[in-house]
């Protein structure tokens, strides 16, 4: 009887370790964030001098219209946070003219445009 018991937790309980590590991997794998966490930044105005100076950059490497247009409106849909770092790598690729880090930081920026 008493190795019937020793079995039936030997299995039950490894077997509640592992549904309670796979729903909390889940979550995390799934990207769960706090509704607060999401919408910060969103509702804050971002200087028009900031888009131009980006799209002016941009506009070095692409001079296609329909492309930088795109680029715009997203632009005007990220948060504050990101467009503060896409101006930071502009400056960046001003300063460093066409070197690689120039390279490296105008690739960064046109992942962060296209994949928000």
């Amino acid at each position: 009887m008493a190795a019937r018991n020793f079995l039936k937790n030997a299995v039950y309980w490894p077997a509640v370790f592992l549904c309670t590590l796979s729903i909390g991997s889940a979550s995390v794998s799934l990207g769960y964030q706090p509704a607060g966490a999401i919408h910060s930044g969103y509702g804050e105005i971002i200087g028009l001098d900031t888009i131009s100076k980006i799209l002016s950059v941009l506009e070095i490497r692409n001079s296609d219209r329909k492309i930088l247009d795109k680029a715009a409106e997203k632009l005007l849909a990220m948060n504050r946070r990101d467009i503060q770092l896409i101006s930071s790598l502009c400056d960046r690729i001003s300063a460093d003219g066409g070197t690689a880090g120039a390279d490296i930081a105008f690739s960064l920026i046109t992942a962060m445009i296209v994949l928000s």
